[in-house]
């Protein structure tokens, strides 16, 4: 019974160990021309898994700057060691550009961490649904993991400040670079308590802690939601003091919003004025641009021998169809 017992244990400590076998890619790198410490890398294991990223050469351990901007093509061996998993590279470098193979294996004990910690560790709910062929393996999401650095210490700082989250929120939000530091800031400027997704999307929209400073220093003083609207709609201060010059310096934010959703532009304001519509009200102008009421619009009525028609009769005009043409066509018939 023992001896069987024992067999039996062998047996499980072989198939953890062989959990996550080994796998090859290919990889490529190219110069960062903003960031010269840092090289983009791209990789590729069967040809529709892929993962390219920008990288901190001090990262990778056995890869000098001197072998990366050799003149000549030069064979390389290094490795990125992770707490997930090693990636092993051998291959070529020319002036900061260069390929080769991979290879990853991945740390079994990596997962047992995550789940000591307490964390659903599933890594076939990463799979694709469509086609068994091209189901993304657990070793993929693990060498995913790796690459991003995953690792469980990151785990415990942000739960160290208020988010413990399922594993997919923090591979996300070191996707995008959510840090305890960024959460501190947030919090100092008044944001406390934020839910995941939503400290996600300020990474996403590019709502940091400067652009909030540069919001509220123009005198708004802004929730969340409504920073990220600003951010994704380019409503901004320079847009809004646009528009003061032009006699629009009383625009709510959720006007100057709309404004950028429609195309309320400068230019679409300073062409009306060309055409003798001068200081339209700013629901006219949304109005306007809804149902196109454009400058050529207008134009083309003025040669028609229709000038300065009313503002509300031109939205009606094109509610209703009536342009240029069938005015003409109208004449025509009389």
């Amino acid at each position: 019974m023992k001896r069987i017992a024992t067999l039996a244990l062998v047996v499980s400590l072989l198939a953890a160990a062989s959990a996550f076998a080994s796998f090859e890619g290919s990889w490529t790198a190219s110069p960062d021309e903003k960031h010269p410490e840092r090289l983009y890398f791209s990789l590729s294991h069967r040809h529709q898994f892929n993962n390219g990223s920008t990288m901190n050469i001090a990262e990778f351990t056995g890869l000098s700057d001197a072998a990366i901007h050799a003149a000549t093509s030069t064979p390389v061996r290094f490795e990125l060691r992770r707490e997930a998993g090693l990636v092993a590279f051998d291959g070529s470098f020319r002036n900061g550009h260069g390929a080769g193979q991979f290879t990853f294996t991945g740390n079994p004990d990596y997962v047992n961490k995550l789940r000591a910690m307490g964390i659903d560790v599933d890594l076939r709910k990463h799979h694709r649904h469509d086609d068994d062929d091209e189901a993304i393996t657990e070793e993929e999401t693990l060498f995913t993991m790796a690459l991003l650095d995953v690792s469980t210490d990151y785990i415990k700082s942000m739960r160290a400040v208020g988010y413990d989250v399922s594993l997919d929120q923090y591979l996300s939000m070191r996707i995008f670079r959510v840090t305890p530091e960024l959460v501190r800031e947030l919090g100092s400027l008044g944001f406390r308590n934020i839910e995941a997704d939503d400290l996600i999307t300020t990474r996403i929209h590019g709502v940091t802690p400067d652009y909030i400073r540069q919001m509220r220093a123009a005198g708004w003083n802004l929730t969340l939601d409504e920073l990220v609207t600003s951010r994704i709609h380019g409503a901004t201060p320079e847009f809004a003091a646009e528009m003061k010059r032009l006699g629009y310096g009383d625009l709510s934010h959720d006007r100057l919003v709309e404004f950028r959703i429609h195309g309320v532009s400068p230019k679409f304001i300073s062409d009306l004025r060309d055409l003798g519509y001068d200081h339209v009200p700013a629901e006219k102008l949304v109005e306007m641009r809804i149902f196109r009421v454009t400058p050529e619009f207008i134009r083309e009525l003025a040669k028609a021998g229709y000038k300065r028609v009313p503002v509300e009769k031109l939205v009606e005009m094109r509610m209703h169809g009536i342009d240029a043409k069938f005015l003409d066509k109208m004449s025509k018939v009389q």
